[in-house]
């Protein structure tokens, strides 16, 4: 049987683990920022980087989609699991 000390291990571990993950995902967002700053800099300079830049949009707004399904359902098993300890508690 699962004891209270493990669930709520379980849960200070999901906690920060979602944390964390945000945290990365912050940090890799700003690389990329960063990136595309200097493609559009040099686009702008009169460089035909025009569909390389518009490629990396894409790759972006990819990356954002399934970050944000990620956390989607991150936040879904958080609720799922807050339910199942209100049911135990009661």
């Amino acid at each position: 049987m699962i004891q209270q000390a493990q669930v709520e291990l379980a849960k200070t571990f999901f906690e920060q683990s979602k944390k964390a993950f945000e945290q990365n995902y912050s940090g890799w967002s700003t690389v990329l920022a960063s990136q595309k700053a200097i493609m559009e800099s040099m686009r702008s300079a009169g460089t035909p980087f025009a569909v390389a830049a518009d490629e990396f949009q894409k790759l972006i707004d990819f990356q954002e989609q399934q970050f944000r399904a990620t956390v989607d359902f991150m936040t879904k098993l958080q609720a799922d699991y807050a339910k199942m300890v209100q049911q135990k508690s009661k």
